[in-house]
């Protein structure tokens, strides 16, 4: 998150939101000054305390918040399907006032949820899946990783791929660290280290492979289609494309393109960038190659606001927070912050 964003976040209280949301004043805002953007959010998993198993805290948002963001979002912004709002950004039509979408990274089984809540409000969303990840694929490895870290014997755990690393594992929050090592040397290392290093994890576990029942079936996919939802790509393995390298990161985004569109009998058109955080994880070459794979948009995980001036191939998408209060804070004040980058 960019430091104005941080700021702005930090320098309002959480009582003081709740009563501009209950007093209408950024209903206010909206009406005085109606952002000409399109509010991208990104979402990923749907879950209460029982989720964090699988998914870190800071990427669920429980399903009664969910279904006051959607209740709320349908009554008081103009709420595209995302294909809709990147058409317009790449033939310069105008995006209508107060414009969002909504996405979903990764392809957690709770989507489905989601999914039927968007359907109940009569929103399209679009699904980024992990293509060879979903329930009757290989585990995704994010979740190995966080099930691994739990699993391995203390109290210290030395790993021999891709360097000598030792580790202790005493408390939890050794574990949560470790965790969190291993995760930066999935993505920043190619696709063979970074398996090889899951592999000696497992092992050293004494797992064969973390299980998939946290992930979409793709049955569950095929209801959401029904339900009205656009399903995009998210690579086949959650790679982290620079790290992979060209050969591999072109496998990765047009292997999803196909393995999707066999699995669906229809094109996908949307596409998102895995791994965004402090590592690199779109460049240029990227953005072509995503374009070049047949998908019409991409998603980025850098927090702002897109515009009629964003690159389809990069596009920013908004932080989601689980209160109401906070997430239309972010959509009415944080915006005026932002300053769309140019398309490149």
């Amino acid at each position: 998150m960019s430091s104005a964003f941080s700021h702005l976040r930090r320098g309002l209280a959480p009582a003081a939101k709740s009563i501009l949301l209950a007093a209408g004043g950024y209903r206010a805002i909206r009406t005085l000054a109606p952002s000409r953007g399109v509010a991208i959010l990104r979402y990923h998993a749907v879950c209460g305390p029982e989720g964090y198993a699988y998914a870190e805290p800071g990427i669920c948002v429980s399903p009664e918040a969910f279904d006051a963001h959607i209740a709320y979002l349908s009554a008081q912004y103009a709420v595209l399907p995302l294909p809709e709002a990147v058409a317009r950004i790449k033939t310069g039509r105008a995006l209508p006032p107060n414009a969002v979408a909504i996405t979903f990274d990764d392809g957690y089984a709770d989507n489905l949820g989601a999914a039927r809540t968007l359907h109940k409000y009569g929103v399209v969303g679009t699904f980024y899946l992990t293509a060879h990840c979903l329930a009757d694929g290989q585990p995704f490895w994010p979740t190995e990783v966080k099930t691994l870290a739990r699993r391995l014997p203390g109290p210290s755990v030395t790993l021999t791929i891709p360097a000598p690393l030792t580790l202790p594992l005493v408390t939890d929050a050794d574990r949560n660290r470790a965790s969190r090592a291993f995760t930066r040397l999935c993505k920043g290392n190619p696709i063979p280290v970074r398996n090889a290093l899951l592999d000696q994890l497992r092992q050293l576990a004494g797992m064969p492979a973390a299980p998939t029942a946290t992930m979409l079936t793709w049955d569950q996919v095929h209801e959401m289609v029904r339900l009205g939802m656009d399903m995009g790509g998210h690579t086949l393995t959650h790679t982290n494309l620079p790290s992979a390298g060209p050969e591999d990161a072109w496998k990765e985004i047009d292997g999803c393109r196909r393995a999707l569109r066999e699995r669906l009998g229809e094109e996908v058109t949307q596409f998102s960038y895995p791994n965004g955080g402090a590592e690199r994880y779109h460049t240029p070459d990227l953005h072509a190659m995503a374009e070049r794979a047949g998908f019409t948009g991409a998603a980025t995980s850098s927090n702002g606001f897109s515009s009629l001036t964003s690159n389809p191939y990069a596009l920013e998408r908004v932080e989601i927070e689980e209160r109401l209060e906070d997430l239309v804070f972010a959509l009415e004040v944080e915006r005026f912050a932002f300053r769309p980058k140019p398309r490149g």
